[in-house]
């Protein structure tokens, strides 16, 4: 009978564990193809695609939708869209289960080639799942705690905001040599 009751015991808490960690997997997932599809909407301007996984209060502060897209547009008009390299997410640093909702932070890589600099970013952005980890939606945290807040004043404490990490370089605006035959 102790036998039986261990071996139980072992069965749950085996799976006890799974459970979390699917989760976990589940969440990762998600805010991978989330976060991949508001970059894909910032590459190709798509700014209803982009405004679908932006963050709603922040979309709120611009004066709703229409606007926000707008905004976005004007603010990015002038930049080819050939001068983004990269725009890409990378690392899920964080995700933290709060009582109403699920909490994270990604890096956001990019890389623009644009009037003669090359500027390389690694910002983070925090992202926010109201259904258990199936939509995300993401703002530009910018290393700032207070800033962060005013955005979405419930977040987490226990979020880690790093601050962006930027490069820029001149490019060489010396001609090629052509090859003389």
């Amino acid at each position: 009978m102790i036998k039986c009751l261990f071996v139980l015991y072992l069965f749950f808490l085996f799976f006890g564990k799974t459970e979390a960690q699917f989760d976990t997997l589940f969440a990762k997932a998600n805010i991978r193809n989330c976060a991949d599809s508001l970059c894909y909407g910032f590459k190709t301007k798509n700014w209803e695609l982009y405004t679908r996984y932006s963050y709603p209060a922040m979309i709120g502060s611009f004066g709703g939708q229409d606007d926000f897209k707008k905004y976005m547009a004007m603010m990015f008009a002038p930049i080819p869209d050939s001068a983004w390299k990269v725009y890409a997410p990378g690392e899920i640093l964080q995700i933290i289960k709060t009582e109403g909702d699920l909490q994270a932070e990604i890096e956001l890589k990019s890389v623009l080639e644009w009037e003669g600099k090359l500027i390389t970013t690694v910002s983070y952005l925090v992202g926010e799942s109201w259904n258990g980890g199936l939509h995300w939606t993401f703002f530009d945290s910018e290393g700032d705690h207070p800033k962060a807040l005013m955005i979405k004043p419930d977040l987490n404490g226990q979020l880690i905001l790093p601050v962006k990490k930027e490069t820029i370089e001149q490019l060489s605006s010396k001609p090629k040599p052509k090859n003389k035959p």
